[in-house]
């Protein structure tokens, strides 16, 4: 019988302690985990024209208000001759890796294979069409 009662403890212990061992963790702040969002892009310099097949460069200013995120990538998606620049940062990143405070600025490259008026919209974190920056370029 003793044999028996150390099976049947040993049977219902076992899968006690793994289903508390697995209990998910409250205690985790889930505001500190770095994940990459959309940033705002909050200036725009380059230039108004260029010529077909010329690499053209424009400085973004994007904003780091918290002095915690970090610059990951430009998405941009182009349709016809409209090409909308999005700026995603990584955040919550520690703050040696982190990029300066405030403004900070990274470029985009840009290249037209015809000849035309090209509209690049580049957008803030909240994709709003009010918002926008928009700037028109003259490719010949």
């Amino acid at each position: 019988m003793n044999k028996y009662l150390r099976y049947f403890t040993l049977l219902f212990a076992v899968p006690c302690l793994m289903v508390a061992s697995c209990k998910k963790d409250d205690d985790v702040d889930k505001s500190k985990v770095s994940k990459v969002e959309q940033s705002t892009i909050a200036g725009v310099n380059g230039p108004t024209s260029g010529l077909v097949n010329k690499e053209l460069t424009f400085s973004l200013l994007w904003q780091n208000t918290e002095g915690t995120s970090k610059f990951d990538h430009l998405q941009d998606s182009i349709s016809d001759h409209t090409t909308i620049i999005r700026l995603f940062a990584l955040t919550n990143v520690a703050d040696t890796a982190a990029t300066a405070k405030n403004l900070n600025t990274v470029d985009y490259k840009f290249k037209a294979d015809s000849a035309g008026t090209y509209y690049l919209k580049f957008y803030r974190a909240d994709n709003s069409e009010k918002t926008v920056i928009i700037d028109t370029l003259t490719i010949k």
